[in-house]
């Protein structure tokens, strides 16, 4: 960018930063476009009160609040904002969206949707539009062929749209809610959309199979794809694993589309949550046993965790019949990667005897505790204190209850417990204490059959790699591990003779002893030799 146009949107922007809050800046901005264009084409004199009149004036057209509370301030701005020339502006506004708290789409993300445009459509439906700044200029520019249709719900977004492709023989800028059934008359070749989620606001309408904004976004935008047509659009991991509407709507997407990807976006893709992202890609066509791909990305260089993605990579890519997705019962990236992995495989397909957890175990999740009471009599077992080989006694929080009103929870020796959620795969088998103990409602409680399957064995059957590997195919997609004990309870497990656990057992509990042995001694030597060089 030429730096005389730089220094003037910097001077503008500087300006109005001191000016409005920054939930406003796109208000702000479109409001004194509108009031700048007005006041060259009606002269009208260039002075405070003049020009505040006409702020008033268009906010009041535009129904929306003035963000400019001090029209001396205002005026300054507005001094700044003559300055500014009229692609400048509109770049601005657009650039002004994305430094705000508004979701907007990185580049690195939006072309991942670009890629779509190899199937040449002719009509393209960008939902909320405002998000795909600022390189929605860039998409429509470079598909001049193509018939656009972009939607927002905000007079100002739209203001702005308008302001930039209004004279685009080849867009339409409809004010629309896409959470609503029949919210466009149109079917489309292509859509776009990265929809509101995060939030526990619920689409009005009560005719869609869940109410959550994501999900009817996806069911209400799929009705609206010409045949053949694609929609993508991005979306939190729950809709490739959670139960009840979510999975009902799976099942419909599942049964009526043609699933062409599913993709795993990295954390933290999207600035504006921190909630684990997939972009889902389906076709308006008839659903047969085709080839769907599974993709995990990862993002380039970045300084931090926090820092916006410039830069996308395919870390693992595979495919899954129809028939496999069907038969797995949901949309698991992680699961789908872990049953096609070599190791993992070859544990399924080897001729050792096994059975599903759930058959030689009773699996429960630990109970809810609100009111926690340091002398209470009863101690709970919180993720914090399972360790990589026990349990931190004596740092359990207490309950001050009946004992009979929580005996289904009553953990008993020899149970093995396991982080229901968090960032780490870690098992320890509990032993009895002095005073009655329960698990927190984050913690899953896998009881063994004593007849059929020894404790100490499954932990060490759990903690292996190939343990791990079930495990991570079992945890719901997310950013951290989050696995249902339902799921839990469908993990094969490896069963030889009760003996033979027996023995594995025996020989892990005397190797461990051994190591803290050693390390205990090696610490107490290292302490030794460190006070004596360090005696100055």
């Amino acid at each position: 960018m030429d730096k005389g146009v730089e220094k003037r949107m910097l001077a503008y922007l500087n300006a109005l930063r001191g000016t409005v809050r920054h939930d406003d800046y796109i208000t702000a901005s479109v409001l004194s476009n509108e009031v700048i264009k007005r006041c060259v084409a009606t002269k009208v004199p260039d002075n405070v009160d003049d020009v505040y009149a006409v702020l008033l004036e268009v906010a009041d057209e535009f129904g929306i609040s003035n963000p400019f509370t001090d029209k001396d301030r205002f005026y300054l701005t507005y001094k700044e904002g003559r300055l500014v020339e009229g692609e400048e502006w509109e770049r601005m506004i657009f650039r002004m969206n994305s430094e705000s708290r508004n979701p907007v789409l990185p580049t690195a993300i939006t072309n991942l949707y670009i890629e779509r445009f190899e199937t040449a459509p002719n009509t393209v439906l960008i939902a909320e539009a405002e998000k795909f700044v600022p390189n929605l200029k860039k998409i429509i520019d470079d598909n001049a062929t193509s018939k656009f249709v972009l939607t927002t719900q905000n007079m100002v977004y739209a203001k702005a749209l308008q302001n930039e492709f209004g004279e685009y023989e080849n867009v339409e800028i409809v004010i629309t809610d896409i959470y609503r059934y029949e919210f466009t008359n149109q079917k489309f070749d292509l859509i776009f959309s990265c929809p509101a989620f995060g939030g526990r606001t619920l689409a009005d309408d009560q005719t869609f199979m869940c109410r959550e904004m994501d999900m009817v976004a996806l069911e209400n935008l799929s009705l609206h794809l010409n045949n053949g047509g694609r929609l993508v659009i991005t979306l939190p991991g729950r809709i490739t694993f959670a139960a009840g509407k979510v999975n009902d709507l799976r099942q419909f997407i599942q049964m009526s589309y043609r699933i062409r990807e599913i993709a795993e976006l990295p954390e933290n893709t999207l600035a504006f949550t921190a909630i684990k992202v997939y972009l889902l890609d389906i076709e308006n066509t008839r659903p047969e046993d085709d080839d769907i791909v599974v993709k995990r990305f990862s993002s380039g260089e970045r300084k931090s965790r926090k820092a916006e993605i410039t830069s996308l990579e395919v870390k693992d890519e595979t495919f899954v019949m129809l028939s496999e997705l069907e038969e797995q019962g949901d949309w698991s990236v992680e699961r789908i990667f872990s049953q096609q992995d070599e190791d993992y495989l070859n544990f399924r397909n080897s001729n050792i005897r096994k059975d599903l957890i759930g058959n030689v175990s009773q699996i429960f999740r630990g109970k809810a505790v609100n009111r926690k009471d340091p002398s209470g009599s009863i101690g709970v077992v919180n993720i914090s204190n399972i360790g990589d080989y026990d349990i931190d006694y004596e740092n359990l929080d207490h309950l001050d209850e009946e004992e009979r009103k929580v005996a289904n929870y009553i953990l008993q020796e020899g149970d093995v417990l396991l982080p229901a959620r968090g960032t780490a795969i870690r098992t320890a088998i509990f032993h009895e204490q002095g005073y009655p103990c329960i698990a927190s409602s984050n913690v899953i409680v896998i009881r063994p059959e004593a007849r059929a399957l020894n404790s100490t064995y499954l932990k060490i059957f759990l903690d292996s790699p190939i343990g791990n590997k079930v495990i991570s195919g079992a945890q719901q997609g997310v950013t951290v591990m989050n696995i249902s004990y339902k799921d839990l309870s469908v993990i094969e497990v490896p069963l030889p003779s009760l003996e033979e656990q027996e023995n594995s057992a025996k020989e892990y509990v005397k190797e461990l002893d051994n190591y803290r042995k050693t390390v205990a001694k090696a610490e107490a030597h290292w302490k030794e030799v460190l006070d004596k060089l360090q005696k100055f």
